[in-house]
């Protein structure tokens, strides 16, 4: 009989024990006005980018603007939307310029949110269901328009060359600037409707 095991790890364990990723809190701004790819030593794994962090957090720390506002708005609506069609073994890599200081560095306001979002299935058939009832998940420039997300989701259980192409794919996209600036990124499970709703009444007091 196959029996289960734990996979594979010959990452530096001692290192690994030094900091688990929920309990770093979503990084300042660095030097270039990104969030640092990492905290000091890139072999501790807890102290990588994606750093992980709540939908509350993120609008915690970013809903700093009307402009800023209404784009966490537009995501988290996009997040029930996914939610509502059936989408909740899944997380979300979030960067862009949103999680920059552009305002600053550019004198303008991030103009949406990049998102990519990884889930899987124990049905076979998901994706086609999926895309026949929330056919617009397929068209980004719809999406865009009417949730204020750069959104890219991602079949992980599909193929694991195929997943392991994408990730390698959009962490090189995602881990530099337009400059080529060494930047980080944050990641959000899906499936936290109860911290959704916390982030919107956030959002509502600053909108």
């Amino acid at each position: 009989m196959r029996t289960t095991s734990a996979p594979l790890d010959f990452a530096d364990q001692s290192s690994n024990e030094r900091s688990t990723p929920r309990d770093i809190p979503i990084p300042n701004f660095d030097a270039n006005s990104v969030l640092p790819p990492h905290l000091g030593d890139p072999k501790v794994r807890g102290e990588l980018s994606p750093y992980p962090c709540s939908c509350s957090e993120l609008c915690d720390r970013f809903g700093t603007t009307p402009e800023r506002v209404a784009i966490l708005q537009g995501f988290i609506r996009l997040r029930a939307e996914l939610r509502k069609h059936g989408m909740i073994d899944a997380f979300q890599w979030i960067n862009g310029s949103f999680l920059e200081d552009v305002e600053a560095t550019e004198g303008r306001p991030p103009k949406d949110i990049d998102v990519v979002t990884f889930y899987w299935s124990p049905d076979p058939a998901f994706t086609r269901k999926l895309l026949a009832a929330f056919p617009d998940l397929a068209n980004n420039a719809t999406i865009k328009a009417n949730f204020h997300t750069d959104h890219f989701p991602v079949d992980a259980g599909f193929h694991p060359q195929t997943t392991v192409e994408l990730t390698r794919y959009w962490t090189g996209l995602f881990s530099h600037t337009r400059n080529n600036v060494w930047k980080g990124m944050l990641k959000i499970d899906l499936n936290t409707q109860a911290d959704d709703v916390a982030a919107e009444a956030l959002l509502a007091t600053r909108a």
